[in-house]
């Protein structure tokens, strides 16, 4: 999909808060927006990295694979009860549909104007890991269709690392959205 941002783009609905600022972060500030968003972005894709069944049978030594599946299993639900224990004390943002490119985002205001200025968006973008992404940036307009009005709102100031990063995000998410889209219909 492209909804004013080139490339790939994928629609979600998770907590993502917006926060005015004066100015945009520069300097030690922004290298470190870019350093824990290249944190949060490891850990997602790692925790969302699942081998397949048919590597597992091909490994060569399934039995040390099988043992290591055990060892992400547990791991994995032990983050996600850290989670679940973090979401509890924070004070998460609303829940608002978005649309999520590698250089920018839009998303559903709920009555609210947002005029033209700079800002933090903080989108969790993650169900397993508890920490936002923290995307410095500029609101560059407003757009309209059959769903409502959405604030368009173009990253600045993300490392070239952060933005590949956030391109393999949305295409892990719009690869899992053909997949499960292929496999409604054949079944």
């Amino acid at each position: 999909m492209t909804d004013g941002f080139e490339g790939l783009g994928y629609a979600d609905a998770l907590p993502l808060g917006f926060e005015r600022l004066a100015r945009l972060p520069e300097g030690a500030a922004l290298a470190g927006i870019n350093y824990e968003n290249q944190q949060v972005l490891v850990a997602d894709a790692s925790l969302d990295d699942q081998r397949t069944h048919a590597d597992k049978k091909n490994d060569e030594e399934h039995e040390l694979a099988e043992d290591l599946q055990r060892v992400e299993f547990k791991v994995n639900v032990l983050i996600q009860l850290v989670a679940q224990l973090l979401n509890r004390e924070a004070a998460l943002p609303p829940v608002r549909s978005f649309r999520l490119h590698a250089y920018g985002i839009d998303w559903l205001v709920a009555g609210e104007e947002a005029l033209p200025g700079v800002g933090l968006v903080s989108l969790h973008a993650s169900r397993h890991f508890p920490q936002p992404l923290k995307l410095p940036g500029r609101i560059v307009g407003m757009h309209s269709d059959a769903e409502g009005r959405w604030v368009r709102f173009a990253f600045e100031g993300l490392t070239p690392s952060v933005v590949e990063m956030l391109e393999r995000l949305v295409f892990r998410h719009h690869r899992r959205l053909v997949a499960g889209t292929r496999t409604t219909a054949r079944g």
